[in-house]
């Protein structure tokens, strides 16, 4: 088959015109999917299983963060309230802006999970 025959032939041009265009539909509807909130919670939830999680310890002085081997304190004034949802303690800086989230599946028995609810409650405004 020569190169003339070759583009003589529309079959090629179908079949890449095709895979093109289901490319970009694929790709364009899972960009109106993401933005959606259900997609940004997917994201979120796909973005906080992809890395491990920091040890957090919640005390009277604020909360502990360890990461990789770093040690960080986040003092109570850096926060201005949280919201607790079924799976999860959320810590917000600005009004709506998560700050730091405590998973309830990393408290070890209830009575530890009820103990950092009270301290958020005494420290923190639920939101």
């Amino acid at each position: 088959m020569t190169l003339q025959e070759r583009y003589d032939d529309p079959t090629h041009l179908v079949y890449l015109v095709g895979c093109l265009s289901g490319g970009l539909t694929g790709r364009s509807l899972r960009t109106v999917l993401l933005s959606t909130p259900w997609g940004h919670r997917r994201s979120a939830r796909r973005a906080a299983d992809a890395r491990p999680e920091p040890e957090v310890t919640v005390d009277h002085d604020g909360v502990v963060l360890v990461d990789d081997g770093r040690c960080h304190l986040e003092p109570w004034d850096t926060f201005t309230g949280h919201i607790e949802t079924e799976r999860q303690f959320i810590l917000l800086r600005a009004p709506g802006e998560p700050a730091v989230t405590l998973p309830k599946r990393t408290f070890p028995d209830a009575a530890l999970a009820a103990e950092c609810r009270r301290l958020l409650a005494e420290r923190l405004p639920v939101r």
